[in-house]
């Protein structure tokens, strides 16, 4: 199959949700599909100057490199990229199918383009669906398009879509990549680490974070507490370690320092950094937060507490602190699960559903 993958702008730094693609991009060019990513400089309508001349500059580094331009990530040979100033349906490349990987793209494509293929949308709007309300509408006009499949990345995902009007024509979860994430640290006998993501989207509610970071050590002053993500001038409250932005390699060391490692997001289309902790042997706390329930159960593989609650937080890190065994059990089982989160089978099923998609109707797959 003649494969494009469309995001929503060029981003230079790990996201989740464009690292997800990718992965797919890569197993779908490994099994022989001839894959091409788009990226627009701007996630808006009209690209500035900067834009364009950012645009020419790096697409004649890209003819020279043979490169794509997102250093964070490993790409396959095979796999063509394409910058554009902005996206428009005439910018789409020829192709079998067109996979729309936000609701922005499925917003900006909406003009008839027969020569990009059959279009099909993984959807992982959950977040931006649920906090921000005044632009629902665009978005139900986005994703509830009935000339594009719609695939689910989680529970909450399809529910979502359901709502919109539209059944998803499959839900393919994501998944780890084998041996990218793993123990190297025995779960029993860790040192007192606790460890959570720095991220400044609200959705990801960063201020019950701290304050719950704040209450577990004041409570236990012997605890370490670091996180990592984005930067920023504001200082942390004290006896925090930011370790910022952080290769893939001092990830898995962290996750591996953690005893605990926990989540305040008010809501997770499904919750990468957690998978990710469980696959180091991390015991996980986290938020009811709606796409981590799709793997996370509270009291079998980690302990969930309410959304906004930063005491419920702190005592659910502090219980884990202070009783080994069910920290070790619950982070057992969670690694026990995390083993069977597999990109590779997400990308067969994708895969499959793919071609179902271009030789027919849609079939479920769940």
């Amino acid at each position: 199959m003649r494969l494009t993958f469309v995001l929503p702008k060029l981003l230079d730094h790990p996201i989740g949700g464009y690292k997800v693609n990718y992965q797919y991009a890569n197993a779908l060019a490994a099994r022989g599909h001839d894959v091409t990513l788009v990226h627009p400089m701007t996630d808006g309508d009209h690209p500035s100057f900067r834009d364009r001349v950012s645009c020419a500059s790096m697409t004649a580094r890209q003819a020279i490199t043979r490169r794509p331009p997102m250093t964070w990530f490993t790409f396959e040979p095979s796999i063509r990229s394409i910058l554009i100033p902005a996206l428009t349906s005439r910018s789409l490349p020829a192709a079998d199918i067109t996979v729309l990987t936000s609701w922005q793209t499925a917003e900006r494509t909406m003009e008839p383009a027969p020569h990009a293929g059959v279009l099909v949308q993984i959807v992982y709007d959950y977040e931006f669906w649920m906090s921000n309300v005044e632009i629902r509408p665009r978005m139900k006009a986005a994703l509830g398009r009935t000339d594009v499949y719609q695939i689910a990345t989680s529970g909450v995902v399809a529910t979502m879509l359901q709502e919109i009007g539209r059944e998803p024509a499959a839900t393919v979860v994501a998944g780890l990549l084998e041996g990218e994430f793993g123990v190297d640290e025995p779960i029993e006998g860790r040192d007192r680490v606790v460890a959570f993501p720095r991220r400044f989207s609200p959705v990801k509610d960063l201020p019950t974070a701290l304050a719950a970071a704040t209450l577990i050590l004041r409570e236990e002053p012997g605890v370490r507490v670091e996180c990592f993500g984005s930067t920023s001038s504001e200082p942390l409250p004290r006896g925090i370690t930011s370790r910022g932005q952080i290769s893939h390699e001092e990830l898995r060391a962290l996750y591996n320092r953690a005893s605990v490692f926990f989540l305040a997001s008010q809501y997770e289309g499904w919750g990468l950094p957690a998978a990710e902790a469980m696959a180091c042997g991390a015991a996980v706390v986290s938020t009811r937060s709606g796409g981590v329930e799709d793997f996370l159960e509270d009291g079998r593989n980690c302990l969930l507490v309410p959304v906004g609650d930063a005491r419920a937080l702190a005592n659910a890190a502090l219980r884990l602190l202070r009783d080994e065994d069910t920290r070790v059990r619950l982070a057992t089982e969670g690694l026990l699960d995390a083993a069977l989160m597999s990109a590779h089978r997400s990308s067969l099923q994708l895969e499959r559903v793919l071609e179902s998609l271009l030789s027919g109707p849609p079939t479920a797959s769940h």
